[in-house]
């Protein structure tokens, strides 16, 4: 194997390998990475057993084709260190030469024959989605999905298919996040599955274009569904996982049916306005209570250590004055990823669930419990 490559591009994919191979592992194999060279390009796998990626980069020129495997965090450290343009690759006997301007690194590689399969996505897809919605839903879903590896069902996120819509849902049993995804292509029929969370963390590093492509309409992911695995195609790139086995609760028996108060707010207003008094909060005392009137909103917290904070905002309230107290990081975590002018906050009593949804419920529904007064 003897190539070259752009610095940067081979960093970023190597980035998006190295939450695979830096972890501890009973197999040193898995810490290591696979690049192969051929037909223009770098092919660089890893995986830890569960998730694996392959990720490609474009050479500048292959002088000759290879195979080879090597220490996935220190080759990584090494040319996120290096200043070139671009890197030279060289397999010379036991070791991988890396080369640039004024510069050579060599590091000892292992034997190709002992690096696990990755699976290879090849042929149709079974679904065909627009990168940039299935990026947003990821985002305003994620971070609800329980932390609790104990919980193994809630650990990763629903992916539900409902004819031309994928709903995507995560909950840790004090709120719920669910998200729609619309179907681009698509033959095969309903589905319900769950994806553990490390694979959706991958997906920024692997999925999304690195040319500013990220936010736009134009690119494309394709899916597929097995038993016991989901993959993704984003160009050249593959992220594969094993699903989470178990059951995931029935969301829809959590979701409030009527409520009896609405408040419109401004979203950027309101998350700065619950940023900022939770300054002045604790982890014992983890709580901030908002007070809805009809045409403002208070936001009080209390730090017996340390203070109080105070903080209005107007606000389009319809329904009787109430007072109710969440926990200030499940409100501040929805409006982080939530592109919306304006939500609404939907609530029935200071013990029953409220509600976030931006002007479509379909798109976007948030259901976040009270803590006590």
């Amino acid at each position: 194997m003897k190539l070259s490559v752009p610095r940067q591009a081979l960093q970023d994919a190597l980035a998006a390998t190295s939450a695979l191979t830096s972890g501890r592992t009973p197999k040193p194999i898995l810490n290591c990475v696979r690049m192969a060279a051929a037909d223009k390009l770098l092919r660089i796998d890893a995986t830890d057993g569960e998730v694996s990626v392959s990720v490609s980069v474009p050479a500048i020129e292959i002088q000759k084709k290879g195979t080879t495997v090597v220490h996935g965090g220190k080759i990584f450290e090494i040319v996120r260190e290096m200043s070139d343009v671009e890197v030279a690759l060289d397999l010379a006997g036991q070791q991988c030469v890396i080369r640039g301007e004024g510069s050579e690194f060599r590091i000892y590689v292992q034997d190709a024959a002992d690096f696990p399969p990755v699976p290879n996505f090849e042929g149709d897809p079974e679904l065909v989605l627009n990168g940039a919605a299935v990026r947003r839903a990821i985002g305003l879903t994620l971070y609800a999905a329980a932390k609790d590896t104990t919980r193994y069902a809630i650990s990763g996120v629903l992916w539900e298919r409902k004819g031309k819509a994928l709903h995507l849902v995560a909950t840790d049993g004090r709120r719920l996040a669910r998200a729609q995804c619309p179907v681009v292509e698509g033959a095969t029929g309903d589905f319900r599955v769950i994806i553990p969370t490390k694979a959706l963390h991958l997906f920024e590093r692997v999925c999304v274009p690195r040319d500013g492509g990220g936010g736009s309409a134009g690119w494309t992911v394709d899916l597929r569904i097995m038993p016991n695995q989901v993959m993704f195609r984003c160009g050249q790139n593959v992220l594969a996982s094993a699903l989470v086995e178990g059951h995931f609760p029935n969301y829809e028996d959590v979701i409030p049916k009527e409520t009896k108060k609405t408040a419109r707010l401004e979203a950027g207003a309101f998350h700065s306005a619950v940023r900022r008094a939770q300054l002045l909060t604790t982890e014992e005392s983890r709580a901030v209570r908002l007070a809805f009137e009809k045409q403002r909103l208070t936001i009080t917290s209390r730090s017996p250590e340390q203070g109080e904070a105070t903080v209005e905002m107007p606000v389009n309230f319809d329904g009787d004055p109430i007072e109710i107290a969440f926990n200030p990081s499940y409100l501040i975590d929805p409006l982080k990823s939530l592109e919306a002018d304006e939500i609404q906050f939907r609530l029935t009593e200071s013990t029953r669930p409220g509600i976030i949804r931006g002007e479509d419920a379909n798109d976007f529904l948030y259901v976040v419990m009270p803590v006590a007064l």
